[in-house]
């Protein structure tokens, strides 16, 4: 699907959702839920320390991407799941779980309102179907029930000093979430709010917002070269990135740059991939 709308066109997807990784973290993630068994600050350090320390936006951005892979895993209504950064003027999807989060996220950013905005904004959490967002945002609704989506659940990403946005989970059913998966979504949100707090305490919202969206339109082409190699491959997506990265360091040539030539090969159909 091509995206014109340049606060989507960007956005990676998340590649954990198949993983064993994710399946058990989902599990752990619901059962903290249920019985209380997790506080939000020891999943954070868990989710962190699964993967590697929030030290610069690629780092934040990874965190993101296993976060979106857990909650859609954990949360049986979620159908289609997203991340939202909506900051100092700038909105856009960070993360996505397919295409259709992209277009349902366009058509609320073109509206201008709706469930993930409000909940970033409000930094209150939202839970309703299509017929009660029908009585708040009805052009994003509307659009978003065309594209059989009848069910929302947000809840803001934010730290003491700074909101960053919300986490979104779109669902076909009417009443597709309740208030476990609001709970898990909670402690997700809480867990990924503390990370990013620390990631953005010396930055202003516009210099985060800012930097975020830079390094995803620097990732943009690397997240498409993974998924050509996997599906030409066979492989999955750290093997996928591990094609790059070792092709990088004996070419000593920066993976992006190896991500667009390698994407130009394979869709200009000379045949050589080069990888």
């Amino acid at each position: 699907m091509d995206h014109s709308d340049p606060r989507v066109e960007d956005s990676i997807p998340t590649d954990v959702l198949d993983g064993t990784e994710t399946e058990q973290a989902a599990e752990l993630v619901v059962e903290a839920a249920a019985r209380k068994t997790m506080s939000a600050s020891d999943l954070a350090r868990l989710l962190v320390d699964a993967g590697r320390s929030i030290t610069d936006e690629d780092d934040l951005l990874t965190l993101l991407q296993r976060v979106a892979g857990i909650a859609q895993e954990a949360i049986d209504g979620a159908d289609y799941t997203g991340i939202t950064i909506d900051l100092a003027g700038l909105t856009y999807t960070a993360v996505h779980t397919d295409e259709r989060t992209l277009s349902i996220d366009t058509e609320q950013y073109e509206a201008g309102e709706g469930p993930c905005l409000h909940a970033s904004r409000t930094r209150t959490s939202v839970m309703l179907d299509s017929e009660e967002a029908m009585a708040h945002w009805p052009a994003f609704a509307s659009a978003a029930r065309a594209q059989g989506v009848n069910s929302f659940l947000a809840a803001p990403l934010f730290s003491a000093e700074l909101t960053l946005g919300s986490f979104n989970l779109y669902g076909r059913g009417f009443h597709a979430f309740d208030s476990l998966d609001a709970e898990i979504l909670d402690l997700l949100t809480t867990a990924v709010s503390r990370a990013i707090g620390d990631f953005a305490r010396f930055k202003s919202a516009r210099d985060t917002a800012e930097s975020i969206q830079r390094v995803l339109q620097s990732r943009a082409p690397i997240e498409q070269a993974k998924g050509v190699l996997m599906a030409m491959h066979g492989i999955d997506a750290d093997a996928a990135f591990d094609v790059l990265r070792k092709q990088s360091q004996q070419t000593n040539v920066p993976v992006r740059v190896l991500a667009v030539d390698f994407l130009d090969k394979v869709t200009g159909g000379d045949g050589d991939s080069g990888t």
